[in-house]
């Protein structure tokens, strides 16, 4: 029986204790923000010791910069599966939407202004340049001529962004914000886009 009550009144041990920490990271940003997680609530939520998230994290923008790569990662991720659809310009863009629809908090952190020096973080640069190679790789296809320069990708992750931004900040109902996203991005670049009245 003191054996049990001892386990009972021990803190619990994480096999992973990092990626624990990110995964209540994520809950307080889905919550509350950025400018609520920290080190020390993320400590508190896994059930360990904040001496014990400093040993893996720094700061707390270095937990951030970490929650951040990961959503970078898994952004990539869901825009590489629209890339092999028969409309791939048109699923990325879908794909890039629904991210932010439904992780609002990670969203607004990978692209808001807590991590700007994202250079200071290579596992996030490599991760946020991924999704824009995707965009860029994509788009110069839809495009079908050779392109040296970035712009098609550009105009295209402005499209998409800008989109997300507004739809997350409910500028636009919600209700319509994946039908509008998928009647925006079935045109191509130099067709007049006509709104359903």
């Amino acid at each position: 029986m003191r054996g049990l009550m001892y386990l009972r009144g021990r803190r619990p041990r994480h096999s992973n204790l990092p990626h624990a920490l990110r995964a209540a990271a994520r809950a307080i940003l889905e919550e509350a923000g950025p400018d609520i997680v920290g080190l020390r609530e993320a400590s508190r939520r896994v059930g360990v010791s904040a001496t014990a998230a400093y040993r893996h994290f720094t700061n707390k923008e270095d937990l951030l910069a970490s929650v951040a790569a990961e959503g970078f990662k898994e952004l990539a991720a869901a825009m590489e599966t629209g890339a092999a659809e028969s409309d791939p310009l048109r699923a990325v863009g879908l794909a890039y939407v629904e991210f932010a629809l439904q992780k609002r908090g990670l969203f607004r952190l990978m692209f808001g202004p807590v991590l700007v020096q994202r250079a200071k973080y290579p596992e996030l640069d490599e991760a946020a340049r991924a999704v824009f190679a995707v965009l860029q790789r994509v788009a110069v296809s839809a495009n079908e001529g050779p392109r040296q320069d970035n712009s098609a990708g550009m105009a295209a992750w402005g499209l998409v962004h800008g989109l997300s931004s507004l739809f997350i900040d409910g500028l636009v109902p919600e209700a319509y914000a994946r039908g509008m996203a998928n009647q925006i991005l079935v045109q191509r670049p130099g067709q007049e886009y006509h709104a359903n009245t």
